[in-house]
């Protein structure tokens, strides 16, 4: 009778357990893919964003950019993305000061030391936050809040294949912080790590919360780890457009 009486409460306490285990397993990738990130030498990835926008009610409009990034410890990098249409924005550093480039405005800007993230906070609009994804985890020390690097409540959601790279699958929201101190409505998102190199395959950020219409992103990610990168990979020449 007492076994009988003690398996309830047992399984209770089983299923009040799991949620905690969860989100401490969700925890640990994370923290071992950002660890990976931060003891990277150099690293390269091609990736393209979708993104879906509309007032709903199957009346959605789908735009696909393109996007590169090359970096070699400490500061040599290069960020390239290319809108639909043609725009173009760009980041780059030979090893000291950061510049952008954006073909919208012609205007090119040089961020002193101490200063560079200035370069990856204003690129977030026009890139589509493909410019703070990965950076915000290579560069660690830096402070930027990227979607990843920003994650919130983290949930393991099982395993999944993509581009045939078997990957965990993170549920969390992001609420963005911006210099002012305002923070962003909760955006829901969900995050692909490869299993064996630790490294992103893919991000989706669903529509926020209280949102009117819908307006999503999925960045995918092509990414390699120490490669051999020369110095031509960082450089880049300002286009004298009139």
């Amino acid at each position: 009778m007492r076994t009988c009486f003690l398996l309830p409460l047992l399984a209770v306490a089983l299923a009040n357990m799991r949620p905690a285990l969860t989100v401490a397993h969700a925890d640990d990738i994370l923290n071992q893919a950002r660890a990976r990130y931060a003891a990277l030498k150099s690293y390269a990835e091609t990736g393209t964003v979708v993104n879906e926008y509309g007032p709903g009610r199957g009346q959605v409009i789908a735009d696909r950019h393109t996007f590169s990034t090359f970096y070699r410890a400490p500061r040599h990098f290069f960020f390239e993305f290319r809108k639909s249409g043609g725009e173009r924005f760009v980041i780059w550093s030979e090893g000291r000061e950061f510049n952008t480039w954006w073909s919208s405005t012609k205007v090119h800007e040089t961020y002193a030391q101490g200063r560079g993230t200035l370069a990856f906070a204003l690129a977030a609009q026009p890139t589509k936050n493909s410019a703070l994804q990965i950076p915000a985890l290579i560069f660690s020390a830096a402070g930027l809040h990227g979607p990843i690097e920003s994650l919130q409540q983290p949930q393991t959601a099982g395993m999944e294949d993509i581009s045939g790279h078997r990957c965990h699958k993170i549920t969390g929201r992001v609420a963005m912080a911006y210099g002012t101190g305002y923070t962003g409505a909760a955006v829901p998102t969900t995050v692909w790590i490869d299993a064996e190199s630790l490294l992103v395959r893919k991000v989706f950020e669903d529509t926020a919360a209280g949102a009117p219409g819908i307006n999503r992103t999925t960045t995918t990610f092509e990414p390699q780890a120490n490669p051999q990168l020369d110095d031509s990979r960082f450089r880049f020449a300002v286009p004298n457009d009139k």
